[in-house]
């Protein structure tokens, strides 16, 4: 896995993966949502995004991967665009 990243590698990441940024609503974390593909039942349709990190601690980058795993991604797809 990748070791470190921050948040605008993140961005880029999800947006590759065909994630839409959803409108801010009052808050510093910005909302994506998957659009065209199949969620798992129970499995929220989006991720949200901490900003303004330069490097995420490992604890969060690994759970940011996770996430992304969990909606249907193989972490060969997820490290290739990060």
């Amino acid at each position: 896995m990748k070791s470190s990243f921050g948040s605008k590698e993140l961005e880029k990441c999800l947006i590759k993966l065909s994630f839409t940024p959803q409108r801010r609503v009052g808050s510093s974390h910005l909302k994506y949502k998957i659009t065209n593909k199949k969620i798992p039942l129970g499995t929220r349709p989006f991720i949200i995004v901490i900003e303004g990190r330069k490097v995420y601690d490992p604890h969060t980058a690994s759970s940011y991967v996770r996430q992304i795993k969990n909606l249907g991604f193989t972490e060969e797809e997820i490290l290739k665009n990060l």
